[in-house]
């Protein structure tokens, strides 16, 4: 958690930084290239972030943004779970990290479309990555979902477990939805509510 830009970004930056100054030794200052870069290096910043807390049975939040959704359903795999989705918007930091020790599973790609997140159909049709784990015996699913300004979701060489705090990945504006049980689960968060990555969203029982 300790990197100023995220992985993703070192190939678009360094072209973009090569560009500009390509064209301003044999041309001019350019403005235009100057603000790209600088949106670029605002994209793919990787701010210092630190774990709330130490605790094994304690849930962080895998990304900075906003609580959109908490909801109790039925799972087809976990049975009666509690979805926590957290949205990521483009001027947050699009990193995300493991939100507690895992083992993982099984990891499974769907491709699919980049539409915005706000549409009820996006969930279905969006790009997205499924990450089935277990923590302290409890099966768990992290899902990612891509948003509309990302063109592929970036899943880093995750291993096969991974402590809290680990990088899994980057998108620019998805949503992470975190299933978990439902009799397990202690929430500190509500809807609405804004948080950093590392931050204490509540307590696995």
């Amino acid at each position: 958690m300790n990197k100023y830009i995220s992985k993703v970004g070192y190939f678009t930056i360094g072209i973009c930084l090569a560009l500009f100054f390509i064209v301003w030794i044999f041309w001019s200052f350019s403005i235009l290239i100057f603000l790209i870069l600088l949106l670029l290096l605002f994209l793919f910043r990787t701010p210092k972030r630190t774990l709330a807390c130490m605790d094994e049975k304690a849930i962080l939040s895998p990304i900075d943004g906003k609580i959109v959704k908490i909801q109790n359903l039925n799972h087809c795999l976990l049975g009666e779970c509690i979805e926590i989705n957290i949205k990521n918007f483009f001027y947050n930091p699009g990193t995300f990290y493991a939100c507690f020790k895992m083992k993982i599973n099984k990891i499974q790609k769907k491709y699919g479309l980049f539409l915005c997140n706000s549409l009820k159909s996006s969930k279905d049709m969006n790009e997205n990555v499924s990450i089935f784990a277990s923590t302290d015996n409890k099966n768990i699913i992290y899902q990612i979902y891509a948003g509309s300004l990302d063109r592929k979701l970036n899943i880093y060489n995750i291993y096969s477990e991974l402590n809290a705090g680990d990088e899994i990945g980057f998108f620019i504006n998805g949503s992470i939805s975190l299933f978990l049980p439902k009799d397990k689960i202690r929430i500190q968060v509500g809807l609405g509510d804004k948080v950093k990555a590392g931050a204490l969203i509540g307590y696995l029982e």
